[in-house]
């Protein structure tokens, strides 16, 4: 049970912090969904800090663990929005804006990992 309180308390502080940064981005969105993708990067980061972190360096408790990477990181990464944008990007005929989007979304995000794992080290 506490376990499931820690999923919901960290889904819902990530679920506000994605609405928080699409808010604060709205006004920079032009055509491009900037708001999903800075937060698809930046969950990602954290994901990759915080895995690698708990694999290498810091023993923690599982429900807190389970707070941040299930919880936190899924509450704030938005793959059903990324993929709506992307189908709606195809269906306004903006082939080439959605193909930017998809390889953008894969490659950062992949290379934020990357890097939040990187960053642990240092920890």
């Amino acid at each position: 049970m506490l376990n499931i309180l820690a999923i919901f308390f960290g889904g819902g502080l990530g679920s506000l912090s994605r609405y928080g940064i699409a808010v604060l981005l709205k006004a920079y969105s032009m055509d491009f969904p900037f708001a999903t993708l800075s937060v698809n990067i930046i969950g990602s980061l954290i994901l990759g800090f915080a895995v690698a972190l708990f694999w290498n360096k810091a023993p923690m408790h599982n429900t807190l663990k389970l707070a941040i990477t299930v919880g936190f990181c899924g509450g704030l990464t938005t793959f059903s929005t990324f993929s709506w944008e992307t189908f709606d990007l195809i269906k306004n005929g903006e082939f080439l804006l959605a193909l930017l989007y998809t390889v953008i979304s894969v490659i950062v995000c992949l290379l934020a990992i990357s890097l939040g794992a990187f960053l642990s080290k240092y920890v």
